[in-house]
């Protein structure tokens, strides 16, 4: 395959995630205002199903999000500025409450972070946090805690996402491979495309991304970027 081709068929892909992305955001809307709504008298089961309709949107919400993120860090520089990475995540948490909660979860957040201030895209670090918390809550325990904490250390913004589970391969970073994917229920596997792009998106801040398997079934992400990136 040319290169000509694989860049003709990246466009064509790039346009088709453009078309899908509106009228899924609009149905994950639609399907929230429903379910909050306390007006509307729906049975278990009718609310039930519009709870797996909601589950289905948010799934191809995030493979829409992960497809243009990739094809945005792979065609441009990162928009950088100083932003404030608590804030960041305190946005980031209310964009993804249902996929976190839907399952019981409870959100830790412990904060050591003494400079909060940092030079990063933000949309892209957004994006690393929706997928590494999503792959947090899809693959731990129900009703489980999910840690997020977040450091300075040696110039860097600091994240951990620590939660239940385990990583299945022998080398953890394999996780980063695309179309690699720890799920085993193949109804309720991703695109295997989250984490890759994740990485992609770290590296582009002239950071690191890594994985690892903790003592008591317990999986740890951590990603560090620098507080001034003297690279761009």
């Amino acid at each position: 395959m040319t290169e000509t081709t694989i860049e003709q068929k990246e466009k064509i892909m790039e346009n088709l995630a453009h078309d899908l992305k509106t009228p899924v955001f609009s149905q994950i809307n639609a399907l929230n205002i429903l379910l909050k709504d306390k007006s509307f008298d729906f049975s278990d089961i009718q609310r039930e199903l519009l709870s797996d309709i909601l589950s289905s949107n948010i799934y191809m919400r995030d493979m829409i999000l992960n497809m243009l993120s990739g094809f945005r860090v792979k065609k441009t520089k990162l928009k950088t500025e100083i932003n404030n990475i608590e804030n960041t995540v305190k946005d980031t948490i209310k964009s993804i409450e249902h996929t976190l909660f839907e399952t019981g979860h409870k959100l830790v957040i412990k904060n050591h972070c003494k400079s909060p201030y940092a030079e990063y895209d933000e949309i892209g670090i957004k994006r690393v946090l929706i997928n590494l918390l999503s792959n947090a809550a899809k693959h731990s325990k129900p009703y489980s805690e999910i840690i997020l904490e977040i450091y300075n250390t040696n110039g860097n913004i600091l994240i951990n996402i620590i939660n239940s589970g385990v990583i299945i391969y022998k080398n953890p970073q394999d996780v980063f491979k695309p179309y690699i994917t720890n799920c085993k229920d193949t109804s309720k596997c991703s695109n295997g495309l989250g984490l890759y792009i994740s990485k992609q998106i770290i590296e582009a801040h002239f950071g690191k991304i890594t994985a690892q398997n903790l003592e008591n079934n317990l999986v740890k992400f951590s990603f560090e970027i620098p507080i001034i990136n003297t690279n761009q």
